[in-house]
């Protein structure tokens, strides 16, 4: 195994996003204070002592005489008369009657200043410690500018914040796609990869197990592929060395066939020739399901292959006097073992055939489905026992009694169901109301 580039500690890269993120709220804080800064010495806002500074002002050497100050005036007052109405004002509304209420408290307060005249009348002044817009138009349109600029402050936080959480989710999501991504492979068997490098200690670890139990798993399958393999080559070979022999016994039996034979010795040589021949059926089977293996795969066309495969099925159907029912709803073309899928498909169909009844239908059909494309047989005969809905498709399983298991070998169903997986598709058994009905399903 290649080793290993270097790994941080997730606790590093958390400690770094922390850092990260209180860097950037520190260099916002900053860039907000020299704007502020920039903003009172442009005279865009006043500084926040103003509003006192120009009440002090106002009532400096005590006046006897009321004089009504500009608009550059931040400080809310109100001027009442000696029966307390109200003579001027800046604010009204809540703003007004809390005025109101510092003249009936006859009280000053930090934030309160109050100032009687000669002529009885009172002005109640109430100023607050904030930055203010210099022009009266936004003053009276937005908020207060201090307040103005916290909210901004605050906003600009917690952009952030969200943007860097954002930023460390994405990429923590990126590094946890890999075990998404490793597992889907090696769920689907693809193990002649490498498994990426994460970059953060905990996940490589995780993931160096996960290469641990990839190359087990490689080897395990690799050895298993390998003996099926030698299993198939052998058994080709077994196959292949009896055909001469059985040849030799079936050629020998029909030549003692023609021979004056006794009653009983008639009869022993024509249950050799059966058997022969049962013998010589099993072998082509073994064959031919041992061989096409190693066909590639080429675009074929879909409907073109399925008009194939009735014509070749239509003899025998008619030889059987079995009608059979085709639709063919197959669109388009797809990559296949031509050879070896036709020959499946071949299987089941006759199979259906041997099982359908002079006289009885089979429906042969092919369809387009949601990702892929299927071939539907459904036959008229007795249908499918519950053992051979479960079995029917292992190598040389023969005990259905139901289907007539006499005289077939067990290897159609179980090849058609090899062929599906080769094509990433798969073989479904079902009974209905007529019969058994055989599903191909390919993505």
């Amino acid at each position: 195994m290649a080793k290993r580039q270097r790994s941080v500690s997730l606790s590093f890269v958390l400690l770094r996003f922390a850092i990260v993120m209180l860097c950037c709220m520190l260099l916002c804080c900053l860039v907000w204070y020299f704007v502020m800064v920039r903003f009172q010495n442009t005279g865009v806002t006043y500084q926040g002592a103003v509003s006192n500074q120009q009440v002090e002002q106002m009532l400096a050497g005590e006046p006897t005489t009321f004089v009504s100050p500009g608009n550059d005036f931040l400080a809310e007052y109100a001027l009442f008369g000696r029966n307390g109405e109200v003579l001027e004002s800046n604010v009204e509304g809540k703003k007004l009657e809390v005025l109101a209420g510092c003249l009936q408290e006859d009280a000053n307060s930090i934030d309160v200043s109050r100032h009687t005249y000669a002529d009885g009348s009172t002005v109640i002044l109430r100023w607050h410690f904030r930055a203010e817009f210099v022009n009266p138009v936004l003053r009276d349109m937005l908020p207060p500018a201090e307040y103005l600029g916290l909210a901004t402050l605050v906003v600009t936080l917690l952009l952030c914040l969200l943007f860097n959480t954002l930023w460390l989710r994405r990429r923590l999501a990126g590094k946890l796609k890999l075990f998404s991504e490793v597992s889907k492979k090696v769920g689907a068997q693809e193990l002649d990869f490498t498994i990426p490098h994460a970059g953060i200690r905990e996940y490589d670890q995780a993931l160096d197990a996960m290469e641990h139990m990839r190359e087990a798993l490689y080897r395990s399958l690799s050895s298993q592929w390998e003996a099926q393999q030698e299993r198939e080559a052998e058994m080709a070979a077994l196959a292949h060395d009896l055909k001469t022999p059985l040849t030799l016994v079936g050629g020998n039996a029909e030549l003692l066939l023609d021979e004056k034979l006794p009653e009983s010795s008639r009869k022993m040589v024509e249950t050799i020739v059966v058997s022969n021949d049962r013998a010589k059926q099993y072998v082509a089977s073994l064959l031919e399901t041992s061989t096409g293996a190693n066909e590639a795969f080429e675009n074929t066309c879909l409907p073109t292959m399925f008009d194939e495969l009735c014509q070749s099925i239509i003899a025998i159907a008619e030889a059987k006097r079995v009608c059979l029912q085709t639709q063919n709803g197959l669109k388009g073309a797809a990559s296949i073992q031509k050879d070896h899928l036709l020959r499946a498909l071949d299987n089941v169909v006759k199979n259906a055939i041997e099982h359908t009844p002079a006289g009885g239908n089979v429906y042969l059909e092919s369809s387009m489905i949601d990702g892929g494309w299927q071939v539907t047989v459904c036959d008229e005969g007795p249908g499918f026992s519950k053992a051979a809905l479960h079995h029917a498709t292992e190598r040389l399983w023969r005990g259905d009694a139901a289907r007539g298991a006499d005289g077939h070998n067990g290897l159609g169903l179980w090849f058609a169901a090899q062929v599906a997986k080769t094509h990433a598709g798969q073989l479904e058994l079902r009974n209905c109301d007529s019969g058994g009905v055989v599903t191909m399903k390919f993505c």
